[in-house]
């Protein structure tokens, strides 16, 4: 947690605190960290590498990046995930 300072109406500053919010697995830059730079395939992931990266965020954290749009993508009951931004859903 963290102190945010505001600015109101009139000058007047207003102190508030800012809850941490639970960000989605970056498996792109996690990849990229541990790739070779000279990878015959410019650095960019396969499907099946982006899809266990998916699969590997919603177990670990709960939350993952959608592999067709990007959006937010919450892990589901049953052991799936649902994207927020355009419905796909993993099972």
């Amino acid at each position: 947690m963290s102190a945010v300072a505001t600015r109101r109406r009139g000058g007047q500053l207003a102190l508030g605190t800012e809850h941490p919010r639970r960000e989605g697995f970056d498996l792109d830059q996690r990849l990229r960290r541990e790739r070779s730079t000279n990878c015959s395939d410019g650095g960019r992931l396969t499907l099946e590498q982006r899809l266990d990266g998916v699969w590997e965020g919603l177990r670990a954290a709960g939350v993952a990046d959608c592999p067709v749009c990007g959006s937010r993508m919450d892990a589901a009951g049953g052991g799936g995930g649902r994207c927020g931004g355009c419905g796909t859903t993993l099972s």
